[in-house]
């Protein structure tokens, strides 16, 4: 269970900073694409008024839905370390002994 939780929030860290790469950095799909720059949006070139909207609404939607996902995440961490023994003083003490 604890590698399954693992690879979980491996996983969401990575899918969520991928996530917040492409909308912060969507000018660059009109560098990278130059044909992509005809036409306009509500009256503004579209290579001007899409980043901004992206950089403002798709940061904000992808960190709300960030947050609800991690928490969930962390209620599931949270979950699985309650349903484990609890630890005693004794052992504890033979773990540090152990180690020294």
């Amino acid at each position: 269970m604890k590698e399954k939780l693992y690879k979980k929030e491996i996983t969401l860290t990575l899918i969520f900073s991928v996530l917040l790469l492409l909308m912060g950095h969507s000018a660059s799909i009109f560098v990278l694409f130059p044909s992509l720059q005809q036409g306009s949006l509500w009256g503004f070139p579209i290579q001007y008024i899409l980043p901004i909207l992206l950089g403002w609404f798709g940061i904000a939607a992808v960190c709300l839905v960030m947050a609800i996902v991690c928490n969930k995440f962390d209620d599931e961490m949270e979950s699985y370390v309650n349903s484990l023994p609890p630890i005693t003083e004794n052992q504890t003490q033979n773990e540090t002994e152990t180690l020294t």
